[in-house]
């Protein structure tokens, strides 16, 4: 209970407190000048909160229009995968399979060509100019 007392005494002490005097209370300019200068800083951090939500607006816009680009680009490739999906159940599986075997062919012929022509292929391999050159490869 002396606590709740104290606490009392306190608040009612702060309040019958004067605010601070200037030297000359007639004189309403240095309170002005307070003011203003209160003032400017809050115009100051008004407009750096504004810049900063400008930025921010920007941003968003920026990225919407890359959201809008993406998904037109989704719907773009989209159209294209049915297309040929129309045209692919047009053509008949023999071809397809044959297309395949094609390609199976080439790749194997340029994988054998690309062994052939590299410095580990070696014609003959007991021509000793060959095999000088491997040892240097190896080296």
């Amino acid at each position: 209970m002396s606590n709740q007392s104290t606490a009392t005494n306190v608040h009612s002490f702060v309040r019958e407190i004067p605010p601070a005097q200037t030297e000359d209370a007639s004189d309403p300019v240095p309170a002005m000048r307070r003011q203003i200068t209160l003032l400017n800083i809050e115009v100051e951090h008004l407009r750096a909160k504004e810049d900063e939500a400008r930025k921010v607006k920007d941003f968003l816009v920026e990225y919407v229009e890359w959201v809008e680009q993406l998904r037109e680009n989704r719907d773009e490739w989209q159209r294209e995968a049915e297309r040929r999906s129309a045209v692919m159940e047009q053509v008949p599986h023999w071809a397809l399979l044959w297309a395949r075997g094609r390609l199976n062919v080439s790749k194997a012929w340029r994988q054998l060509t690309a062994f052939c022509d590299s410095p580990l292929h070696t014609r003959d391999p007991i021509n000793p100019s060959d095999k000088t050159r491997l040892d240097r490869i190896y080296d």
